[in-house]
């Protein structure tokens, strides 16, 4: 069984490539174009993303979530720290079973997948029911498993999935040494808890070179170990440590807290001994993917290194052409020429991807806009996955002279891969949009 079901669906999003403007000196840099996402500029061709995983356990410090950005991201892909001297807690055994790799992308072109389903890119069709035995303490690199998987598949990339299941065979357990006064004494940790869990990386845990994905798939001792008085332990007669729901139980419910969440994922799912289901947000990371407070959260919005994120499409009899244009001396703006008004206000759009929210806390958004007749184009932030709105949604009124649009609002759902939307199909016009910014205020 597994956790991420596959259902076949259909993502619409029929593309009309952009074309170029002619207004100034830089004119003809068109806005990011989906159809070419996977483009290797190199040999002008569709490139796939392949991929390799690490598997390792990890005994660098647990950070404080509020600490300055590149910690806990940067350490999901990097070599992981070895035991100390005198480290509280060391594994020597933890044995998991892969049973499936999952890509989750934002699609422009149409694909029979659903979204948020993801695609199942391991095992592959030829072989649907293999499986992988992984050893976290061998530090094992999973290469040639993985040599014909393409993490793209057309789409822009957002979160790999990897899913694990519990061996029922020999009482499944993590095994090693915990320090009882200055002495360590063997311990076993039971994962009866566990049936199978899934675990969702955010794309910058993921280091790409060379076209090869690397995912290191860490387990965190310390965050694991974190609040818990480990000098509590009893010792077996035998002189183990048994951590079970019989010995030791109340440390055993604390370790099932954090187990999951220690391998140190973005979000994880896991299915329970009794067949119940739980998932959430690993609360730290989250912070991080979020960022700081009074940050714009939009990568390019002074529009000076053409960020990938901006993404422009024409669809339901649309026609329009972008590019970004220099409005006065070392300021720019993105001109949309729409030629042809669409069925709808979403026929011609502006998006900007990878807009991470968090629940219950205070936004504003502003930017300015002008347009070459007056008229209303729609703002809003909404989810890729489901296209309902996340943020906020306004209609605004657009004029001929440049005014500032501001809002604030506050996020209905954590959305880690929220997108900005100027819907401005439905009249033929000029609009001219700069300097966007989102923040986190509280």
């Amino acid at each position: 069984m597994r956790i991420f079901g596959y259902m076949a669906g259909l993502v619409l999003g029929v593309l009309l490539m952009a074309g170029c403007s002619n207004t100034d000196d830089v004119a003809g840099i068109e806005i990011g174009n989906p159809g070419l996402a996977n483009r290797n500029p190199a040999s002008d061709s569709v490139q796939s993303l392949a991929f390799k995983a690490g598997f390792t356990i990890d005994y660098s410090d647990v950070l404080p979530a509020k600490e300055e950005k590149a910690s806990i991201l940067t350490r999901s892909t990097s070599v992981a720290k070895s035991a100390s001297k005198n480290e509280p807690l060391v594994i020597d055994t933890m044995y998991l079973t892969l049973t499936e790799v999952r890509s989750y992308c934002s699609f422009y072109v149409g694909v029979s997948i659903v979204q948020s389903m993801g695609l199942v890119v391991w095992p592959y069709e030829n072989s649907p029911y293999d499986v992988l035995p992984v050893s976290f303490v061998d530090d094992e690199l999973v290469d040639e498993t993985f040599s014909n998987i393409d993490l793209q598949s057309e789409g822009r990339l957002k979160e790999v999935g990897v899913s694990f299941e519990i061996s029922r065979r020999n009482h499944p357990s993590v095994q090693g040494r915990v320090m009882i006064g200055d002495v360590y004494v063997p311990f076993i940790y039971e994962l009866s808890r566990f049936q199978q869990f899934s675990l969702r990386y955010h794309f910058s845990q993921i280091k790409v070179e060379d076209w090869i994905a690397n995912l290191s798939v860490a387990f965190h001792v310390r965050h694991f170990t974190d609040g818990v008085d480990l000098s509590s332990l009893e010792v077996g007669r035998d002189g183990v440590v048994r951590i079970d729901s019989t010995n030791n139980a109340a440390i055993w419910e604390k370790f099932n807290e954090r187990f999951v969440p220690s391998f140190g994922a973005l979000r994880y799912e896991y299915l329970d001994e009794k067949g119940h289901t739980f998932d959430d947000y690993v609360n730290d990371i989250l912070l991080e993917v979020a960022g700081d407070v009074g940050e714009n959260v939009v990568t390019d919005g002074s529009l000076e290194s053409y960020s990938p994120d901006w993404i422009f499409l024409t669809q339901l009899r649309g026609e329009a052409d972008s590019a970004y244009v220099n409005v006065k001396e070392k300021t720019r703006a993105i001109e949309i020429d729409v030629t042809a008004a669409g069925q709808y206000s979403y026929s011609v759009q502006l998006l900007h991807e990878n807009i991470p929210m968090l629940a219950g806390h205070k936004y504003k958004c502003s930017f300015l806009i002008r347009s070459s007749e007056e008229g209303l184009i729609t703002a809003r932030i909404g989810s890729y996955l489901t296209y309902e709105t996340v943020g906020f949604e306004e209609h605004v009124q657009v004029t001929t002279s440049e005014k500032k649009f501001e809002v604030e609002f506050e996020p209905m759902v954590n959305d880690p891969f929220a997108r900005f939307e100027f819907n401005i199909g439905g009249a033929v016009r000029k609009i001219w949009v700069r300097d966007l910014k989102i923040t986190r205020l509280d």
